[in-house]
């Protein structure tokens, strides 16, 4: 049903004149006359007579019509509510709040400007996911492997939690220009021998990554930041395993360099809680994480 020639038609019962109608509705006489009949058609009964002093509702068609202005309000104010909803908050680790999402949400407020987006970052994943469960924020964004949160091996949450993988993250080993290993391919156990691996910290999904890829053994050492990595790095102190997202505009600029080794990606995770509104809510943010 076309809400617009339902709207003219409580409008006609209202003002009880056509023309009173079309200049309350910014339309023409004629548009308000056409909008009721199409609406008569589609109900396939009158809802007003026609004589000459006008347009008169009929006694079921005035009925129908309360009705429907009742309806109309409820509509209404479920979409005025539906504006004023509190923004939809969004949780993520450092990586991926400072280096991932800008963008993301950048794209997001120009397609959907009505929309609006709260981010919350926090270094400390659990701290996150705790949130969640608490229902302090109304999603999470991390990086992760496998069928279960927390198979990359951070703590699985205890609640029923959702998840839907975005896309894969592809991850990569970098270098300092000149390195030994640059210049031809690599395998697992050149990266374990060289040794001199540079992380942030054992939190961070890129350590847990190395650590998966390479062993719980592997050593590496803590910097503190993705930045501090990045810097390491560059300066001769070692290799790191990050997500190429993360070291893009360093491989670009030449700072770093990408050794030629097969690297599993890891998946970028949108999870929360299982709610039909939240679910609702996230559409948006999922098809623009997806078209990031």
């Amino acid at each position: 049903m076309d809400l617009d020639q339902l709207r003219t038609a409580v409008a006609l019962l209202r003002h009880r004149t056509v023309n009173k109608t079309a200049a309350a509705q910014g339309l023409a006489p004629s548009s308000v006359s056409d909008r009721v009949r199409r609406l008569e058609a589609e109900l396939g009964t009158p809802l007003f007579t026609r004589d000459r002093a006008g347009m008169h509702p009929t006694a079921s068609g005035r009925s129908y019509l309360v009705t429907a202005a009742e309806a109309l309000e409820v509509l209404d104010g479920a979409a005025e509510r539906l504006r004023a909803a509190p923004p939809l908050a969004v949780g993520a680790q450092a990586s991926i709040a400072d280096e991932l999402l800008p963008a993301v949400l950048d794209d997001l407020r120009q397609a959907r400007p009505d929309l609006q987006v709260r981010l919350c970052p926090d270094p400390d994943r659990s701290r996150l996911l705790e949130a969640l469960e608490h229902g302090e924020i109304d999603a999470v964004v991390l990086l992760d492997i496998g069928d279960h949160i927390g198979d990359l091996g951070f703590p699985s949450p205890t609640s029923n939690l959702e998840y839907l993988d975005i896309r894969d993250v592809a991850m990569t080993v970098v270098a300092p220009p000149k390195h030994p290993l640059l210049g031809h391919r690599v395998d697992m156990e050149e990266i374990q021998k060289t040794g001199g691996l540079i992380g942030r910290e054992p939190r961070c999904s890129f350590w847990m990554a190395a650590q998966r890829w390479l062993g719980p053994d592997v050593d590496l050492t803590a910097v503190g930041g993705l930045a501090q990595v990045r810097e390491w790095v560059a300066t001769g102190r070692g290799i790191a395993l990050l997500p190429e997202f993360a070291a893009r505009a360093d491989l670009d600029s030449g700072r770093l360099e990408a050794v030629d080794v097969r690297t599993p990606p890891l998946r970028l995770r949108l999870v929360w809680r299982r709610t039909q509104n939240t679910t609702d809510r996230l559409r948006p943010l999922l098809y623009a994480l997806t078209q990031a």
